[in-house]
């Protein structure tokens, strides 16, 4: 299956070539398919209104077309495009749907043209189409816990090089903020309480609205959700050991959490990918 094509494989019509900086995808038969990011990034361009115009040039020649900037200096543009389901600004996650395929622009039927950028510089991206770009993906995650028994924010911690907490001893909150991109979202349920508001880019001030959690009140349950990418974490319960890795789920959604409710929260981990 392809990477970019929601349902299509990797069928290419035009390779790479100093004359052709991209490569030229279609799914069977002049069939459309929907566009999907091929990586987690933030959308810096986007083309729309225009129709098929064979011969056009510049960036008309791309017709409706969406720009996703990534780590390290990467970038991807999908062209001709009918639609496009997202704007100049936003930060999409791998496998999102950003459009679908048309023939708007220099067309010549039905495809997608298929661009991968470093430092602005088209590169052949016949080795990303079912790849991750170099060094792309990770973004960094930081974050660190408040110590009930030592009254104190604990040192931060960055991705799972180690974790948040001192074990036996509860956390009455926490802070995460992510360095590459997007919005982070934290939640906290209180031992014996409830869910409390959500908190956006926690920040590492000692305001509470900067933080998810009650000093003072143990923790027994987090939510973490990222803009940018799906954010992977697990909790490690007082007395006991560590929890299973939780993965993307709605901040607003109580099916999937990190934690045990009753059961205090002494460390934490997470990265974002």
């Amino acid at each position: 299956m392809s990477r970019i094509l929601k349902t299509g494989e990797n069928q290419i019509t035009q390779k790479y070539s100093k004359s052709h900086e991209a490569v030229d995808l279609v799914k069977e038969k002049n069939q459309s398919d929907l566009i999907t990011a091929h990586s987690a990034g933030k959308v810096i361009f986007v083309q729309t209104g225009y129709k098929n115009d064979r011969g056009s040039i510049g960036n008309a020649s791309y017709g409706n077309c969406v720009k996703i900037e990534h780590e390290d200096g990467y970038a991807t543009l999908y062209a001709h495009l009918s639609e496009v389901y997202v704007k100049k600004g936003e930060y999409v996650k791998r496998g999102q749907v950003i459009g679908r395929m048309g023939d708007t622009g220099n067309a010549y039927g039905v495809h997608l043209h298929f661009e991968v950028q470093k430092d602005n510089k088209r590169i052949d991206p016949t080795p990303y189409l079912n790849a991750d770009l170099p060094n792309n993906e990770k973004i960094d995650c930081v974050y660190r816990v408040w110590d009930n028994v030592k009254r104190r924010w604990l040192p931060k911690v960055k991705n799972v090089e180690d974790y948040a907490g001192i074990y036996g001893e509860a956390i009455g909150g926490f802070q995460l903020v992510t360095y590459g991109g997007g919005k982070t979202k934290l939640r906290a349920h209180v031992k014996g309480g409830p869910w409390l508001a959500e908190v956006t880019d926690g920040g590492f001030g000692s305001k509470n609205s900067e933080y998810a959690g009650i000093k003072g009140r143990g923790i027994d349950a987090i939510m973490i959700w990222s803009e940018y990418g799906d954010a992977t974490y697990r909790a490690h319960i007082k007395g006991g050991d560590w929890l299973p890795w939780v993965q993307g789920y709605d901040i607003h959604s109580y099916n999937g959490y990190a934690g045990i409710l009753g059961k205090e929260i002494d460390a934490i981990e997470c990265y974002i990918a």
